[in-house]
């Protein structure tokens, strides 16, 4: 029986989700304890009885990687799934890096989570694309060497309203969206180009905005 520790914001959700689709007696897999946030987490005895952690990459008031870094210091040996609606290729690269064992979309079939937990519970990795093989998207051939990553153009506006003075309520605000996904965004394109604060983000993309 491969027992499950889940940690997901929408605990009320997912979890009763995962239940229902994974059946003890069936799957050989249960979900045996969940937490909200990784410091509620570290403090359930289920997660140390636990064979895998699944999750979410985006938990409210924590970066993913101290979200990993916090999980690696008290259980370095237990393998880590990270299950989340992220799409950008470079969260598989920076969690693989942090010490995850796989990634996976939660649009995924049913059976690519099971193959998943099976296969990492027994000592494996699961990533997608060019990580599934252990190497890095920057550096796959599909990518050009030296080139940095181009922003949407939502990130643009982003970047273009940092510049110009504003807030991250203000942006919010202007694009119609809440603070929690500006500083979403703005972590994925610290992380993306290995800037360690905002402000040297936006003074590294303000020369490239038209690049």
């Amino acid at each position: 029986m491969i027992k499950l520790f889940v940690i997901e914001d929408h605990e009320a959700i997912i979890v009763p989700g995962l239940r229902n689709i994974f059946r003890p007696s069936r799957d050989q897999i249960e979900v045996t304890g969940s937490s909200p946030d990784v410091r509620k987490a570290l403090l359930n005895p289920s997660l140390g009885l636990s064979d895998l952690i699944i999750l979410d990459l985006w938990i409210p008031g924590e970066d993913p990687m101290n979200s990993m870094t916090l999980l690696r210091d008290q259980y370095p040996d237990k393998p880590v799934l990270i299950y989340t609606s992220e799409e950008l290729p470079i969260w598989q690269q920076k969690m693989m890096e942090a010490g995850a064992k796989g990634f996976l979309k939660k649009n995924c079939p049913r059976e690519d989570l099971k193959s998943a937990i099976t296969h990492i519970a027994k000592g494996g990795m699961w990533f997608e694309g060019p990580m599934a093989d252990g190497i890095p998207p920057e550096k796959s051939e599909n990518n050009q060497e030296g080139l940095l990553p181009k922003l949407t153009p939502v990130q643009k506006e982003i970047i273009d309203l940092l510049i110009a003075g504003n807030h991250h309520h203000e942006i919010a605000k202007r694009l119609n969206t809440t603070s929690a996904k500006i500083d979403k965004t703005l972590i994925g394109l610290r992380i993306k180009f290995q800037c360690k604060t905002t402000i040297e983000l936006v003074m590294l993309l303000s020369g490239k905005q038209d690049s």
